[in-house]
Parts: C-alpha cells; sequence; structure tokens
C-alpha cells in the first residue's frame, strides 16, 4: 500500500499471534527505515517507508504482506479463544491458523475478509466479514454475506452447528460459488443477492 513516493508494509501474521523474535525484527526494520508503526487489526504497519526500500523491508522481515487492494482472502481476523477467554465455545485459533494456511491470498473476484469467534459474542467481528464464524457448543455457525464497508450490511447465517472439521470444505465450497457466480470486484453478499442464497444454502447444508 502506498501515496506518492512511500508506501506502507504489514507483515502477515496469521492469527494475530506473533513472536517477541518478530517484534524485534519489526521494531528494528522500523529503526533502520526511520518509519512510524501502527498497530491495525491485521497486525503492525510500517508506514511512510521509501518505495525504493519495498523489497529490502520485506527480505529483512521475511513476510509476505497484508494486501489492502488485492482481490482475494484477506487476513483472517480471529479472536482469543481458548484456552484465554473463558467464554470460548470451540478452538477458533486452531481453525484460523489451518483456514489462513490453506486460503490467505487465494485469488477471488473481490475482497474476501473471514472472521472466526469463538462464541456468540462474536469478538472477531463475524456478521460484518464476507464469511464469519462463531462458535457454539455445538459446532460453529457460518455467516456470510456480511460487510463493514460504505455500504455496510449484516451478514446472514447459513448454517449451524458445524464440526470444526468440516470448515475448510464450506469455505471451499463458498469461495467457488463466489468465482462461479460474481462480477469483478463485487463482494460475496452483493453476489448472493444477486444470484440466489437458496442453493447455496442447500449446498452448505450437505456439506456440513
Amino acid at each position: 500500500m502506498h501515496q506518492r513516493d512511500t508506501f506502507s508494509f504489514t507483515p502477515h501474521i496469521p492469527g494475530g499471534l506473533t513472536t517477541p523474535e518478530q517484534l524485534r525484527q519489526i521494531a528494528a526494520a522500523a529503526e533502520k527505515y526511520g518509519t512510524t508503526l501502527k498497530f491495525t487489526s491485521n497486525g503492525i504497519t510500517l508506514m511512510g517507508l521509501a518505495l525504493a526500500d519495498r523489497e529490502a523491508v520485506a527480505a529483512e522481515l521475511g513476510s509476505v504482506p497484508e494486501s489492502f487492494t488485492a482481490k482475494a482472502v484477506r487476513g483472517i481476523t480471529v479472536c482469543t479463544g481458548k484456552p484465554n477467554c473463558p467464554r470460548a465455545q470451540q478452538d477458533s485459533t486452531a481453525l484460523g491458523l489451518l483456514l489462513d494456511r490453506k486460503f490467505f491470498g487465494r485469488n477471488t473476484p473481490g475482497k474476501v475478509r473471514i472472521g472466526i469467534s469463538a462464541c456468540p459474542n462474536c469478538c472477531a467481528e463475524v456478521f460484518v466479514k464476507d464469511i464469519g464464524l462463531f462458535g457454539t457448543a455445538q459446532g460453529f455457525t457460518v455467516v456470510a454475506g456480511g460487510n463493514s464497508g460504505r455500504q455496510a450490511r449484516a451478514g446472514r447465517i447459513i448454517a449451524s452447528g458445524v464440526p470444526a472439521e468440516r470448515i475448510p470444505s464450506v469455505i471451499r465450497l463458498l469461495l467457488d460459488y463466489y468465482r462461479q457466480y460474481a462480477k469483478d470486484k463485487e463482494r460475496l453478499g452483493d453476489t448472493l443477492d444477486r444470484a440466489g442464497w437458496d442453493e447455496l444454502i442447500a449446498a452448505v447444508t450437505k456439506e456440513s
């Protein structure tokens, strides 16, 4: 992400889980290149970098960047979850890391944001994500079609009680449906409104 002769770099940090070593690397890069650090919902952004330093920064941090413009699956937002939250009913962290490995960066007709919460409190804001998941005692509830952008909308519950091991197949099905029916840059919720929800819900129910 850049403006004029500078750019910002946000290392991809799966699930928002980092280590002291990685934080030291990021801090060292910020000091070396004279930039400001900003904490965001998707990680830590190095702001005001010179365009000439783009490749060097990426190499030093050893990370692909989060993308704020690409038509792809973005970094997955995950709540604190088990074992650190007493309200957690499912393991959102383990599932989030698994989905990140499988789907992060996959090309899609428009941007796709995914959020996972371990309980119905939905701390990962799953109802305003293109695809959202929240845990209950019976499994995960699947939400689709949300958006927190200029035309904000709440997503719609399309399945409940889905076991964690079935979620990757459900996500793959949702993305395949999106690729099949979406117009260029169209968000998932708009695609579903136009192409129809019933076929997708039936397919997700069968898959889960």
